[in-house]
C-alpha cells in the first residue's frame, strides 16, 4: 500500500523548523541531517518529502501566500485594489514578528539556494491572488488585467518585505510606503 502523503500542518511544522535553522546559520549551510533532527522526521521522509533541502521552506512560502490571499479576499469591498493588497499585506504577516520577519528574509535573501525556492513559490502566488483580484477589480480570472493587478499585489509583497530587511520597517510601514509608491496614480473612492 503506497503512503499518504504528509498533511499541510504537518509539512509546514516542518518547514517552521527547518526555517529556524537556517536562520540560525544564516544559509543554507546546515546539513540534512541538522534539519531532519530539527524537524522530528527520518531522512528517508525529508528527502521523500522535498526534493533539496531548500525546497523544505517551500510549504511556509506557500501558506504566507495562502494567508495573503485569505486576506486580500477578506478586505472590505470598498477600498481600491492598493489599499486592499497592503492591508491584506499586513494582515497576512501578523503571525510573525517584525524581528522574526526580518531575520528569516534577510536568510532567504542572503541565499541563493532559499531565495531559489523563495522566488517559485513568489511567481505562484499569481493563481493564488487570482480569485480576489479578479473580484476585486471586476474582471475575469484570466484577463489581462487581472494578471497584471496580481503582480501588482506581488510586487507589493516583495517590495515590502525587502525593506522591513533593508530598511527595519515594521510590515504595516514596509506595506503603507510600497503601497504608496506602486499605486501613487490610483484614484480613491
Amino acid at each position: 500500500m503506497a503512503r499518504r502523503p504528509p498533511d499541510s500542518a504537518t509539512l509546514l511544522g516542518i518547514a517552521r523548523a527547518c526555517a529556524d535553522v537556517f536562520v540560525a546559520a544564516g544559509d543554507s549551510s546546515p546539513t540534512v541531517a541538522a534539519l531532519v533532527a530539527a524537524s522530528g522526521v527520518s531522512e528517508r521522509s525529508f528527502h521523500r518529502y522535498f526534493p533539496t533541502k531548500a525546497d523544505c521552506l517551500r510549504p511556509l512560502f506557500d501558506d504566507g501566500n495562502d494567508a495573503y490571499a485569505a486576506a486580500l479576499a477578506a478586505q472590505p469591498a470598498g477600498l481600491s485594489l492598493g489599499e486592499a493588497v497592503t492591508r491584506a499585506f499586513v494582515a497576512a504577516n501578523d503571525s510573525m514578528t517584525d524581528d522574526a520577519s526580518r531575520a528569516f528574509m534577510r536568510t532567504v535573501f542572503g541565499d541563493l539556494a532559499l531565495r531559489r525556492v523563495w522566488l517559485e513559490a513568489s511567481y505562484a502566488t499569481a493563481e493564488v491572488l487570482r480569485p480576489a483580484v479578479a473580484a476585486r477589480i471586476g474582471a475575469p480570472e484570466r484577463a489581462v488585467a487581472t494578471t497584471v493587478a496580481c503582480g501588482q499585489a506581488i510586487v507589493l509583497a516583495i517590495s515590502a518585505l525587502a525593506h522591513m530587511v533593508e530598511d527595519g520597517l515594521t510590515a504595516s510601514e514596509a506595506a503603507a510606503a510600497a503601497g504608496a509608491a506602486l499605486f501613487a496614480g490610483e484614484r480613491h473612492e
